[in-house]
């Protein structure tokens, strides 16, 4: 198996929000996410929770000073960069600067120039009659040539979001979202992010914001495409813009969606779109030769000029796909030659490597050998290698740099990635101090790739009700990663190799009888043998939900396989207490070739569960939700209704949306009161006898006749009281009122509830209410000592059996013989008839119910 090490996220497992699923609080305190207005906001997104521009240091200044320039009538030149979020930079301010009158131009550097502000550059966009040069993504590193613009007499405004590594350029401003002095207090902004609050604060001063946000889908490409975290304000970008790519509003991009994206004005796009799809597309023209096209492509109006551009485009990306592979290939056979995965940092550098694509081939190198990479093109005419550096979790790049600067001709970048340009002479020594420097820094157990887990999950979770709540948390990315889950103790079939040269795995996933299809493992063929071998996998994996004519399915994506520790097979509690745990109602769909009606049932049958309209089957509900029903139903007689909450229609099928709840509605046909109770207690705890203090409740009631007042600690069973007394009078047509200010959850399905005292039922059964007087038909629950003392008491006692070790759920998922009020009826009654036989028990405080 792969040097990798799986980390569960801690969770304090307090949860007590109930509109979502203890599943999903789990995910979102993984987030940091666990007060329910945080989650709110954190779902909902509003534009409306975007932070103050104008509290970004200078940005007061520089809208002033645009506004200036603008009465003037003189041209600003936007100075971006070559990468897509430079690219959308440009763009986003060259448009939104047009849109209100501007004179403006741009100016992008090409690749062979260098990343940032340059002075050939600079001079040149002097020449053509700007006053002023606002960059976007670069600029803040640039002391020198922004002293250069000052002698030239040219004015500057630096918007940049890289981190700050010296005294800031003697710029007219300077507006960076890491600027200590700033009010703005998120410092993860992209270069377009920055861009964008510029434009923000331009219009909100002109009063005309609400103009600004159709440039959100310009925004979010750049932003994703800069992995820069998706949280707070680059969420609110990232979620609105995307909302807005399947109707944009710029030419260019149409075209080029168009050809993309079969469906690409029904699409919901998502930050894989972009990232994977999207964005590569811009950046290699950057990468292979002008990003003014790129430019071009998002700010033209002319359709034929975007036909065009859009397709070179989608043709330079695959140019660089071929480039990229070749590069890759000729670094691994260095590394594997040279065995350069030994080393603590994996440097590479060649000649006519290029340079477009070595960013893209380090992150490669990680994915393969997870040790920090470098990768550089020798250019030996010029005397220096340019380098671009990826890191692993736990290696911050930049400060390693920072620490040998000297050796640099220019550096910088993030703690995950970074650039810089050496001389020749320099690489061998910069090689040997990195080598040094993490092995000082760094642990070995840092070398095991870690896979981070939100939580383990059970089968029947993979379904589309848990996939639609955790969509939710979308758009992922960088900082709102998707959650990774495991499952252990699954077999597998029908593994094969995929894809066009065979590097990529796929299987069916197997849990509890339940079969999962086509769960594809990414660049995994060197684990074939392994996986192979093995019949029994820990998987971590990713899910997703997909659509394949006009049918949902849950995919499995593999993030890592590890062989199953049979000795640690535990037993069974967990997937117990997950399937007691289910949230209800639960939402899935079912496919169907008739129109049905709202009168629709569940039919069990062999594990799985068919849907009947008026006795006739009209569909069946997938695998893992036929498991979770199914299992409820046996393990503890629960019963469901089924409510329509939208149809579908396709051209294949009718999909129907339903919702699936608890259905608490018991009938009973019998005549004799015995025989009624004893279908009630069937109905309600299976073949499990009601404790010694039950018992007496009810006899006193029932077979005494009398009114009834019942002294009882937690645990003990009062609600299956409570129940047994509602459903019984229920079964004789009289009514029942539960009566008090903290009625339990569980009795409320059961009963009508009052907070005090209202006529004509037939009976009341009171909830820690201490009164002087009750009515005579009435049951009291009480903890303390009664006001009223003309009622029969009943006191509970009893004894905790020797054998019976009391304490905390988790602490039971190991042991043999265990109690807990989750456990299956079945189960429960091994227990009880076989306590005194057991050396040992460990069990929850919830014991007491059976004694």
């Amino acid at each position: 198996m792969r040097n990798t090490r799986w980390i569960y996220k801690e969770n304090k497992k307090n949860y007590n929000i109930k509109k979502y699923s203890k599943d999903m609080l789990s995910i979102l305190e993984n987030r940091g996410l666990t007060k329910e207005n945080e989650i709110e906001k954190f779902i909902e997104c509003n534009i409306s929770d975007l932070r103050n521009p104008f509290d970004l240091k200078d940005m007061e200044k520089a809208v002033d000073f645009i506004l200036e320039k603008k009465q003037k009538k003189e041209t600003i030149c936007i100075y971006g960069d070559y990468d897509v979020d430079g690219i959308t930079s440009t763009s986003l301010l060259y448009l939104g600067f047009k849109e209100i009158g501007i004179d403006v131009e741009y100016y992008i550097p090409l690749r062979d120039e260098g990343y940032g502000l340059n002075k050939h550059a600079i001079k040149e966009i002097k020449e053509t009659g700007a006053s002023l040069i606002i960059t976007v993504d670069c600029g803040i590193s640039s002391l020198e040539e922004v002293e250069y613009a000052n002698e030239l007499r040219m004015d500057m405004i630096i918007t940049d979001h890289h981190e700050i590594n010296n005294e800031l350029p003697n710029a007219y401003c300077v507006i960076n979202c890491k600027r200590e002095d700033n009010k703005y207090d998120f410092k993860s902004l992209a270069g377009v992010g920055t861009a964008f609050m510029l434009l923000l604060a331009l219009y909100r001063k002109l009063h005309i914001e609400d103009s600004v946000y159709k440039y959100l889908d310009i925004v979010a490409i750049g932003t994703v495409a800069d992995i820069v975290p998706l949280v707070e304000d680059n969420r609110i970008i990232v979620k609105k813009g995307l909302e807005q790519l399947s109707k944009t509003k710029w030419n260019g991009v149409k075209f080029l969606l168009r050809k993309l994206f079969p469906d690409f004005s029904e699409r919901e796009y998502d930050t894989y779109d972009v990232g994977f799809i999207i964005a590569p597309v811009f950046n290699a023209a950057g990468r292979l030769e002008d990003a003014k096209m790129g430019v071009e492509l998002f700010t033209s109006e002319n359709n034929k000029v975007c036909d065009e551009l859009s397709y070179t485009l989608i043709e330079k990306n695959l140019e660089r796909k071929n480039i990229q592979s070749d590069i890759y290939d000729l670094t691994v056979d260095e590394i594997e030659r040279k065995k350069l995965y030994e080393k603590n940092i994996i440097v590479v550098a060649k000649e006519n490597f290029h340079h477009g694509v070595i960013g893209i081939v380090a992150s490669k190198i990680i994915d393969r050998y997870y040790k920090p990479a470098v990768i550089m093109e020798i250019k030996k005419d010029e005397g220096i290698a340019t380098a671009s550096c990826r890191s692993i979790d736990g290696f911050n790049m930049i400060e390693a740099l920072n620490s040998m600067r000297e050796l640099f001709v220019k550096y910088g970048g993030h703690a995950g990635a970074a650039g810089f340009s050496i001389p020749i002479e320099n690489i061998e020594i910069f090689t040997e101090r990195m080598d040094k420097y993490i092995e000082e820094k760094l642990e070995k157990s840092y070398f095991l790739k870690p896979i981070k887990i939100d939580k383990e999950v059970q089968l029947q979770k993979i379904s589309y009700d848990f996939l639609d709540e955790i969509s939710k948390l979308r758009p992922f990315g960088f900082g709102n990663s998707i959650p990774v889950f495991s499952m252990k103790n699954c077999s597998h079939s029908n593994l094969r190799k995929i894809g066009k040269d065979q590097s990529h795995l796929m299987m069916n996933i197997i849990k509890n009888g339940v079969e999962i299809k086509n769960c594809a493992w990414f660049g995994a063929e060197d684990m074939f043998q392994d996986i192979d071998e093995n019949p029994l996998l820990d998987i971590a994996f990713k899910l997703k939900l997909e659509r394949f004519r006009n049918k949902y399915q849950y995919k499995i994506y593999i993030e890592d396989i590890k062989k199953s520790d049979n000795l640690k097979v535990k037993n069974g509690l967990e997937e117990d207490i997950e399937i007691y745990d289910t949230k209800f109602p639960i939402e899935t769909v079912f496919y169907t070739k008739r129109k049905t009606s709202e009168n629709l049932k569940l039919i069990y049958s062999e594990g799985l569960v068919f849907i009947t309209d008026r006795k006739v089957t009209v569909g069946e509900l997938d695998a893992p939700i036929s498991y979770l029903l199914t299992s409820l139903h046996k393990n503890y007689n629960y019963n469901f209704k089924v409510e329509i909450s939208k149809i579908v229609v396709t051209e294949e099928n009718y999909n129907i949306h339903i919702k699936i709840d608890r259905d608490y509605s018991f009938e009973c046909f019998k005549i004799k009161s015995n025989e009624i109770f004893n279908e009630i207690k069937n109905f309600l705890i299976g073949k499990m006898p009601y404790n010694l203090f039950q018992k007496r409740v009810l006899a006193e009631i029932f077979k005494n006749k009398k009114a009834v007042t019942a002294i009882y600690e937690e645990n003990r069973g009062v609600g299956v009281i409570s129940k047994t007394i509602a459903l019984y009078y229920k079964v004789i047509g009289k009514k029942v009122l539960f009566v008090g200010k903290n009625i339990p959850d569980e009795i409320k399905n059961f009963g009508e509830i009052s907070e005090k005292i209202k006529d004509n039922y037939d009976f009341y059964i009171f909830y820690n209410e201490n009164l002087k007087n009750y009515p005579e038909n009435s049951l009291v629950f009480l903890n303390e000592e009664p006001v009223d003392t003309k009622r029969e008491i009943v006191r509970d006692s009893y004894e905790i059996p020797h054998n019976v070790i009391i304490t905390e759920e988790e602490n039971l998922f190991d042991k043999k013989y265990i109690w807990s009020k989750k456990l299956p009826f079945a189960k429960k009654y091994e227990i009880i008839k076989n306590l005194n036989q057991y050396e040992k028990i460990y069990a929850t405080d919830e014991i007491k119910e059976i004694l």
